[in-house]
């Protein structure tokens, strides 16, 4: 059956160039009404041959050009109001995609108009289809989120399609009205945490957000935004700044209070862990965070009545479909994210090689830029 519904896909590159051809060349191989479909590649200001190189091997595909870095949502949001589909997915330029990926997912958000955003499986391209990236996510009530599956090695305990917090933006499916009625990625996150924001918002809303194991990407991860290899101090700060922004934005009050001791809590062992190891720069950048959001309490107080004003559903009914954590759900939850990066030979590290630095640009708005 063919599918119903127009879909643009929105691709955000930085010196792609190197999984451009992977990353485009799946998606020619879509099984997918080709009139149907529009990709858009937003290029974040590259140095690289990236854009040449679409033009040369990939006319068909729409470029939008910014003079900058601008991160994440901003482009995305440009990008998602040139958009012409029903459905908008973003998906980052590290990944390829399976034959069926996008067919599943538009099948999964047609017959339900609940449902605004749907989720794709994710597997981390080295095991091939053994260990998971994500599939799905939840919401911790310390701001942040974890992705299920997160690697685990896949044995079908995620092949049914379920109800999920949010999907991964590395590919993940958008009614368009509702994203762009609902105000596209809050673009104060910049970079990170605005998948969960953009999730939640559904969820709080009213609407709903499916997970779709039969679509299925592979993310090689880290490589769309101009994050290292590691933690650097400019994604350190980000994700001290964006998690409690986060909370502050969404969560109501009671949740709020149990999240923000955790939050905290997790603040000082990780400024703790950052200072054993001489990473002081760490340790200055979640500083800078907590004072950044001190900074701007203000502005973010009026956010959160606006964001209230729109909620029909409450963080304890949320609690109760197993999409938002609780203080020692929480806490589990973190435990098993250890466990299973130490058994699948992860690690968590500091990069002391990327010297990308977050800026403010001539016109007050964030960018990143080499240091």
């Amino acid at each position: 059956m063919e599918p119903r519904g127009s879909v643009s896909v929105i691709i955000l590159n930085f010196n792609g160039r190197v999984w451009l051809e992977e990353c485009l060349g799946s998606l020619r191989g879509l099984d997918f009404p080709k009139d149907k479909l529009e990709i858009i590649l937003g290029d974040n200001a590259s140095t690289d041959d990236s854009i040449a190189f679409v033009k040369e091997h990939y006319p068909e595909i729409k470029i939008i050009p910014f003079d900058r870095n601008y991160g994440f949502c901003k482009p995305n949001n440009v990008c998602a109001k040139a958009a012409r589909g029903e459905y908008l997915v973003f998906l980052n330029n590290d990944t390829f995609v399976s034959r069926d990926w996008l067919k599943d997912l538009v099948a999964a958000a047609v017959p339900d108009l609940q449902v605004v955003a749907c989720a794709s499986k994710i597997f981390f391209p080295p095991f091939g289809n053994k260990v998971l990236n994500a599939a799905g996510g939840v919401f911790l009530c310390s701001g942040s989120g974890a992705y299920d599956g997160w690697m685990t090695e896949d044995k079908g305990q995620f092949d049914v399609p379920r109800d999920t917090g949010f999907g991964c933006a590395a590919g993940v499916l958008v009614r368009k009205d509702f994203f762009l009625e609902t105000g596209g990625f809050d673009e104060y996150f910049f970079y990170s945490s605005e998948e969960m924001d953009l999730g939640y918002r559904a969820w709080m809303r009213g609407k709903k957000v499916t997970y779709v194991p039969s679509a299925i990407l592979y993310h090689h991860m880290g490589k769309t935004g101009a994050r290292g290899k590691g933690v650097t101090p400019a994604i350190e700060f980000l994700i001290s700044r964006n998690h409690l922004y986060f909370m502050l934005k969404n969560f109501q009050w009671r949740t709020l209070v149990k999240g923000f001791f955790l939050y905290e809590a997790r603040i000082i062992l990780k400024m703790a862990y950052a200072a054993l190891h001489g990473r002081f720069k760490i340790v200055l950048a979640i500083l800078k965070a907590q004072a950044w959001i001190a900074r701007d309490l203000p502005m973010i107080l009026k956010t959160r009545a606006m964001t209230q004003k729109g909620r029909v559903v409450s963080d304890k009914e949320l609690g109760a479909q197993g999409l938002l954590l609780g203080f020692w759900d929480t806490v589990q939850r973190n435990r098993e994210i250890l466990r299973a990066m130490r058994k699948s030979g992860g690690q968590i590290f500091y990069d002391e090689k990327d010297r990308v630095q977050i800026r403010i640009g001539p016109r007050g708005e964030m960018v990143f830029a080499e240091g």
